[in-house]
């Protein structure tokens, strides 16, 4: 889970950049939420129960798939969680 480091790389194990996303769609039941005055964890929990997948866990993703490092993610994603 630790990069192995190369030429490429000077030893580092990182070559590039690539991005981790959390993407929010605004549905129908989050604009009621939203609408009613639901708290932002409220908000949170229906978009995550549609599908959201929170940051954090879309960088660990990416980890497990070895596009990049556990180490990585936690030092460069941050989350309110």
């Amino acid at each position: 889970m630790a990069g192995q480091g190369c030429n490429f790389c000077f030893g580092t194990g990182y070559s590039g950049r690539t991005g981790v996303f959390e993407v929010f769609a605004v549905s129908d039941p989050i604009r009621k939420l939203i609408s009613t005055g639901a708290s932002s964890q409220e908000v949170r929990n229906q978009a995550i129960a549609e599908g959201m997948v929170p940051l954090r866990r879309a960088g660990l993703m990416l980890a497990k798939e070895g596009v990049t490092t556990v180490k990585e993610v936690l030092a460069k994603v941050y989350t309110l969680e």
